[in-house]
């Protein structure tokens, strides 16, 4: 189906790819994986041929139709959803003309044209189309948005969906999905992930989302950070994480061995050595020549041994530890008064003056309570969050918060980002003045010295992430606001964030879709937005479920 051989891509004088090859076969489901900024979503626009490699080559069978999902989805069009989606698959166009023929098919030229394009239309399943886009809609939460609704007048999440349901209704046999689940609601994760899992098509997927993974994949595909090389395990992603432990450990244990038996065999060396020197030397008392003769041979044969055990050394075939990245550290620590450490939300209403609103909201939060919000896109989770941090103001109730608290803000855009300032100085206006500090500091979130000086509209959003997680480590925030903070970071940070998270003594409320980090996190309170208002998730994984029976049982329809 599909071969990359010795690809090999530069940006400037930075190697991003080196000598990348492998093959994906029919029905095969991939994860790509590696740290941010090692070529990933460069690789999967090489193969969708939107980008050219430096050198190498990209074979693609006759047969193969690649469907390939941005990272970033940036669609903005009049047409209403509907329309969008059949421009999307090529059967508007087709519709069109059949509609001109129809007025006239007298000629023979016309009448095989238009059977031309009928084949064509039914080859696109255009004769399905609306029960087959109904469907999928449905899947990803459109129950109640008509698809005559103008695509414009949507959310980015619901725009993103909006892409997925054009993707998939192309009836792609290779998907190439780049964070696919970024903006999506939990709903709509557990409605694509069995999608994919029913369909024939192979798939390559960059993703976070561990349990997104697992529940897909057979392989795992990751491209070193060092040499930029790719490496193939067989198995889930969690297969891959405990094989490459094992292989770390198993090498540690290998290279500790052989460091261990080179140090008794030069300690051997240089006593035999010591020895040899002595014997070489006899004391003046010692005149029995034969004595002194044997000594000398002596002295000659531990010599000798002492180079046959250096030889030895020489010998062995030298193990070498793996190159590893150092480990991302997060040290974020809550400090402040613990007494009045209380966020108190009373009957409140919040929202904007188009219309949108949520509330009654009613909601105690004691120092060292993490609280979890999830929910659809558009249920108004940020909103929520953008009132407790008074982002925006209420239309009426009232939110306290204690005087000690000291607020890091992780909002899913980081609008209120200057962009035209660099890291350096953002962090001595928002926090200190103390360069040394700022750098020690940055260097545990993997920002280099020359980084410091990018500027904030020239970072990815993985960085940018990271750059806040830094101002929030250097003001000791005792609140973390948390807006999908596992979007846009490598699966690494995602798991260091994750052992932070739990160990923090502070207050956190976040919204996730990731259902991992909410396993993991076990937050002590978690609701779900629904319909304007907070209702407690009294057993998650039975909301997990019932998401699971409704995706099978919508998929059952069209697949």
């Amino acid at each position: 189906m599909f071969t990359a051989q010795n690809i090999h891509k530069n940006y400037g004088n930075k190697e991003i790819l080196r000598d990348i090859s492998f093959q994906i076969h029919p029905n095969q489901k991939v994860a790509l994986i590696g740290p941010n900024g090692v070529g990933k979503s460069t690789l999967l626009r090489i193969i969708a041929c939107i980008e050219q490699p430096d050198s190498g080559t990209v074979l693609i069978s006759n047969d193969t139709r690649i469907g390939y999902l941005p990272q970033e989805i940036k669609i903005s069009s009049q047409k209403s959803i509907k329309d969008y989606l059949k421009d999307a698959i090529g059967i508007d166009a087709i519709e069109r003309r059949m509609a001109e023929l129809e007025n006239n098919l007298d000629n023979q030229q016309r009448l095989t044209e238009y059977g031309e394009l009928q084949e064509r239309y039914s080859c696109l399943d255009g004769y399905t189309f609306e029960h087959r886009m109904k469907i999928i809609l449905q899947g990803f939460g459109f129950e109640s948005i008509s698809a005559n609704r103008s695509l414009n007048s949507l959310s980015g999440g619901q725009k993103s969906k909006v892409a997925l349901t054009g993707l998939l209704l192309q009836k792609p046999n290779l998907l190439l999905l780049d964070e696919p689940t970024n903006n999506l609601d939990l709903p709509s994760i557990v409605w694509l992930e069995t999608f994919i899992t029913r369909t024939d098509a192979s798939c390559l997927i960059i993703s976070h989302d561990q349990q997104f993974l697992d529940k897909l994949v057979s392989k795992v595909f990751e491209i070193e950070w060092f040499d930029r090389k790719i490496s193939e395990y067989t198995g889930s992603y969690t297969d891959y994480l405990t094989y490459k432990a094992t292989s770390l450990q198993h090498e540690k244990e290998r290279y500790d061995t052989q460091q261990q038996k080179k140090k008794e065999l030069l300690k051997s060396s240089r006593q035999k050595k010591q020895w040899a020197q002595q014997g070489s030397n006899p004391k003046s008392t010692d005149n029995d020549k034969y004595i002194r003769g044997h000594k000398r041979d002596q002295s000659a044969k531990l010599a000798r041994n002492a180079k046959s055990i250096e030889k030895q050394i020489e010998r062995m075939d030298e193990i070498k530890l793996t190159k590893q990245r150092n480990p991302l550290i997060i040290p974020l620590v809550a400090q402040g008064n613990k007494t009045k450490h209380a966020i108190s939300l009373e009957d409140v209403y919040m929202g904007y003056p188009n219309g949108f609103q949520i509330g009654p909201i009613n909601l105690q939060i004691g120092y060292g309570t993490h609280v979890g919000i999830i929910g659809a896109n558009g249920s108004g989770k940020s909103t929520l969050l953008k009132s407790i941090s008074k982002k925006l103001v209420l239309f009426s109730g009232r939110i306290d918060i204690g005087s000690s608290l000291n607020i890091g803000n992780l909002m899913q855009a980081h609008e209120d980002m200057p962009r035209e300032e660099s890291i350096l100085s953002f962090l001595q206006i928002n926090s200190v003045s103390d360069r040394e500090y700022i750098f020690r500091t940055l260097s545990k979130f993997h920002f280099s010295p020359d980084d410091t000086q990018k500027k904030i509209g020239n970072l990815s959003p993985g960085e940018r992430v990271r750059l806040l997680l830094t101002l929030f480590s250097i003001l000791s925030v005792n609140v973390l606001i948390l807006d999908e903070p596992t979007n846009h970071l490598d699966l690494e940070a995602m798991e260091t964030l994750k052992h932070v998270l739990i160990d923090y003594s502070g207050i956190i409320i976040f919204v996730s879709h990731d259902r991992h980090f909410l396993e993991k996190i076990k937050p002590s309170e978690l609701f779900v937005l629904d319909e304007g208002s907070l209702k407690p998730v009294v057993n998650y994984d039975d909301y997990i479920s019932s998401l699971n029976s409704e995706a099978q049982k919508l998929i059952a329809s069209i697949l």
